[in-house]
C-alpha cells in the first residue's frame, strides 16, 4: 500500500469515526431527554418540524436545514411549555448547501403558543449590544441602573414594554436563571433560549422562570385587543433583532 493510499485510508477512516461517534453522542443526548420527560411527568415527542418554522426572530428564521430536535411537552403552574433543541446552519436557501457552516444549536423553552404582537426582546448587554447601540439600535430604559446595565430592550411597543417591565418582571430576569440567556415575548408567546443543546439540569427551572414570566405580562392584554397571531410583524424592522 503506498503512502498515499494509507493515507486516504486513514483519513475515512477518521471521518468515518467523527460521523459515528456525533450520532452515537446525539443518541445519547436524546435518551437523556426522554428518560427526564419521564420521570417529571413530561410528554418526549422527539423532532417537530412545526416549532422550527414558527417564530421569525433569531435564533429562528435565519440560515438553512432548521430543525427542532428532542421535543418535551410539559404543564408547568398551569401554562403549557415547549423545550426544544432548535438547530440550523449557516447559509441561504439559494445557496450550494455543500458550502453550508457549521451546525449551531439553540435550547428553546417557551409557552407552546403561536406568537404575535406586542413584541419585548431582551437580551443580554454585551459587546455586539453596546455597538448597536453606539450606531443608533433601540434601547428601552426602565431607570433601573442595575436591570439597564444588564439588558438591552427592543420592542414593537414602547408603552407596553414599559408596562410590561416593572419592578416584578424586572427583578425576575436579572435571577442566575436568565444569566446567559435571551428573552422575548411575541404576544401570547414567551421564549427563553441561550446557545447549546438541551439541558436537563436546568429544565425545571427554565420552564418555571417561561411561566413566572407569562404570568406577569399575559394578563397586560387581555382587557385589550386580541393579540394577532402570526409570524411576521408588520413595521417591526429593528435592525440586529431578526
Amino acid at each position: 500500500m503506498g503512502p498515499f493510499v494509507a493515507l486516504v485510508v486513514l483519513v475515512a477512516g477518521v471521518v468515518t469515526f467523527t460521523v459515528t461517534a456525533a450520532r452515537l453522542m446525539r443518541r445519547g443526548r436524546s435518551q437523556d431527554v426522554e428518560r427526564w420527560a419521564e420521570a417529571n411527568g413530561w410528554e418526549y415527542v422527539g423532532t417537530d418540524p412545526v416549532l422550527a418554522q414558527r417564530w421569525s426572530g433569531r435564533p429562528f428564521g435565519i440560515g438553512i436545514d432548521r430543525q427542532a430536535r428532542d421535543v418535551v411537552r410539559g404543564t408547568v403552574d398551569g401554562f403549557e411549555i415547549v423545550s426544544f433543541t432548535y438547530t440550523w446552519r449557516s447559509g441561504t436557501p439559494d445557496a450550494d448547501t455543500r458550502r453550508a457552516g457549521m451546525r449551531r444549536t439553540a435550547h428553546v423553552v417557551a409557552l407552546d403558543a403561536l406568537p404575535g404582537e406586542p413584541v419585548i426582546d431582551l437580551s443580554p448587554e454585551g459587546i455586539r449590544e453596546k455597538v448597536q447601540k453606539l450606531f443608533g439600535a433601540q434601547d428601552v430604559q426602565i431607570d433601573n441602573p442595575a436591570f439597564d446595565g444588564q439588558w438591552l430592550v427592543r420592542t414593537s411597543d414602547e408603552f407596553f414594554a414599559r408596562r410590561a417591565l416593572d419592578a416584578r418582571l424586572a427583578n425576575i430576569v436579572m435571577l442566575p436563571d436568565f444569566h446567559g440567556s435571551r428573552l422575548r415575548i411575541e404576544g401570547p408567546s414567551v421564549l427563553l433560549w441561550r446557545p447549546g443543546r438541551t439541558d436537563v439540569t436546568t429544565l425545571n427551572e427554565r420552564a418555571k422562570r417561561v411561566a413566572d414570566v407569562a404570568r406577569i405580562v399575559l394578563p397586560l392584554e387581555r382587557g385589550g385587543p386580541r393579540f394577532e397571531s402570526g409570524g411576521t410583524i408588520d413595521g417591526f424592522g429593528i435592525p440586529g433583532l431578526t
